[in-house]
């Protein structure tokens, strides 16, 4: 019998070992495609950690610094898992290695961000992050691209040199981006929340939404054209940008550029 109820404790232990292994957030990033400019020694270096998820009407700020892109998608664990990609270069291997390791990722506070000794010139941090699904977000990058996916909160960012990828998003999301393009995917019937606010200056915009879509649709730009396989009811003709009901209407959701194209296309499953 106590072989038995060992033998049962043991597999227990197993498959609890098993789910918590299955639940756990698959990070993407490596420094297996390690940058280089051909003139300095490069150093990667892979950091991860936990933080506990903000609470009830708090945000989590991750400040990309002067390099370094931000990724964050919404999971359905309870804390905050982040991955840092760390990288530095300098004019020999040990003065790369110095700088990497001079590099700290402070995670207080809410707040999530890096600080190094030196300027910002010979190292950069990129953030892969998942999130509680309902966490609201605040990022900024200079030289970096933001996606954001899976996450139904309010949501600001700005990027100064770099793309925007927004996908399955919902709550109140406002952002910008200088010079990079905007790329949107929507997901369900309609969205969920007060809706999309993104500009951009300098890049297009691709938008990817459900043929069964319903939302107040807005899309411009001053300098490029528009394309589109979507099902919509225009009266005239199609110019640089659409202010259309979709479906029975709904929450305002808006991309607009100053110098670029736009694609708006039906999502379809596996895009």
């Amino acid at each position: 019998m106590k072989a038995l109820l060992t033998s049962a404790l043991l597999a227990l232990g197993a498959l609890q070992a098993a789910a918590q292994t299955s639940a756990a957030p698959a990070f993407k990033s490596t420094c297996e495609d390690n940058w280089s400019d051909g003139r300095r020694q490069n150093i990667c270096e892979i950091r991860d950690l936990t933080m506990a998820a903000p609470s009830a009407g708090q945000t989590l700020t991750i400040d990309g610094r002067r390099n370094g892109g931000i990724t964050v998608r919404g999971w359905d664990g309870a804390d905050v898992r982040v991955r840092a990609r760390v990288q530095s270069w300098g004019n020999s291997s040990s003065d790369a290695q110095a700088q990497v390791k001079a590099v700290q990722i402070k995670s207080t506070g809410n707040t999530l961000k890096a600080e190094a000794g030196s300027g910002d010139d010979n190292w950069s941090v990129s953030y892969e992050v998942f999130v509680p699904r309902k966490t609201a977000l605040a990022l900024t990058t200079y030289n970096g691209g933001i996606s954001i996916d899976g996450v139904q909160a309010p949501i600001t960012f700005e990027a100064y040199n770099g793309g925007i990828s927004l996908a399955n998003l919902g709550g109140d999301v406002h952002g910008s981006t200088k010079n990079g393009g905007v790329s949107v995917r929507l997901s369900g019937n309609k969205w969920e929340g007060k809706g999309l606010d993104v500009t951009t200056t300098n890049g297009g915009i691709t938008w990817r939404i459900p043929e069964s879509y319903s939302a107040q649709l807005k899309t411009q730009t001053v300098h490029g054209g528009l394309s589109t396989d979507y099902p919509i009811t225009v009266t005239g003709k199609i110019g640089r940008g659409l202010d259309t009901k979709l479906g029975q209407g709904g929450a305002l959701v808006s991309v607009v550029t100053t110098n670029g194209g736009i694609s708006l296309r039906r999502a379809n499953a596996g895009d």
